[in-house]
């Protein structure tokens, strides 16, 4: 199946047919970046599972790359992790070197016997995973299962975000659903000049105009600038971080939501605009690695554990 809506989760049992998740494909080739992700809890009388999961897909001239991660959680009655378990088609988005292999021995025994909701302690950032797409996931299971009522025994959430550039920007649309609540984000980026780029081929500077629209009326409008790449992620960032408010306040959530789209879409934006100021197909593939080393781990920091990173 194609990825072009948000799947009816009681209709379809990912934790225990996690096979949607790595079969469906996005096939509309305007969509530079498509991600996926999601989060269903159940709590047992043993216990409970949480089962998260997030699939990016890119384009890049002739290159076509799904990365999709899938991680099961298992607790116990006191809520304490008893296992946590990636499914053996993960893969990264850092090529041949982020298998299975390697996600699965970034988690080993790191978690066990630890409290979810004392989860953000041992991983609050990507460095203590070597991973940002494993500390996403992580992060964004620990803090959905903790906004479950006592009374609750389940609960789902899932997103869908589409990244579409053309010659004057670029289109970013992202549908959140939790616990059945649907919200709707439409993002338009419109360039007044070129992005600078620099050597590394990433953002040096940025003069644009971007609209937001949020469940169909106009609430935001913000001029990004910068001469630089530092200023070019602030500026972004401020502007996501707002997005993350209006939709923490249409959800009714309270302190630091980490199941969220929008923190990633600093990177995903500044990766739309190195992919558009490169031409070319398969050639460039060893660039556009680069490009995502840089934007997941930290400009200039020290690279994953598939790069040899410590």
């Amino acid at each position: 199946m194609q990825i072009t809506y948000l799947p009816d989760l009681k209709k379809v049992s990912i934790p225990d047919d996690h096979g949607i998740v790595f079969d469906a494909h996005d096939r509309d080739h305007s969509r530079l970046i498509t991600r996926w992700r999601g989060t269903i809890a159940e709590k047992t009388e043993d216990g409970g599972v949480i089962t998260a999961w997030q699939k990016s897909i890119y384009h890049f001239g002739g290159l076509d790359r799904e990365v999709p991660i899938l991680v099961k959680i298992v607790l116990d009655k006191d809520a304490r992790i008893r296992a946590v378990l990636i499914d053996k088609r993960s893969r990264g988005s850092q090529g041949k070197w982020c298998d299975f292999a390697c996600l699965e021995n970034l988690t080993d025994s790191l978690l066990n016997g630890l409290e979810i909701s004392e989860l953000h302690r041992t991983v609050n950032k990507a460095a203590d995973v070597k991973c940002l797409h494993l500390f996403e996931i992580l992060a964004g299971a620990a803090s959905f299962y903790d906004t479950l009522p006592a009374d609750k025994k389940a609960g789902s959430e899932q997103e869908l975000l589409f990244i579409s550039p053309d010659k004057e920007g670029l289109t970013a649309q992202n549908v959140h659903e939790i616990n059945g609540k649907r919200d709707r984000m439409v993002i338009r980026l419109d360039h007044n000049s070129e992005p600078v780029m620099n050597e590394e081929n990433l953002c040096a500077g940025s003069d644009a105009e971007v609209k937001v629209e949020y469940n169909g009326e106009d609430v935001l409008s913000e001029h990004i600038s910068g001469d630089s790449f530092e200023l070019v992620f602030a500026s972004l960032n401020r502007l996501f971080s707002k997005c993350q408010i209006l939709e923490k306040k249409n959800f009714a959530q309270k302190g630091r939501i980490k199941f969220s789209n929008y923190p990633s879409m600093v990177g995903l934006f500044l990766l739309t605009f190195s992919h558009s100021s490169m031409r070319g197909g398969p050639g460039n593939a060893y660039k556009i690695e680069k490009r995502l080393h840089y934007l997941q781990t930290g400009y200039h920091s020290q690279p994953c554990k598939g790069f040899e990173g410590r």
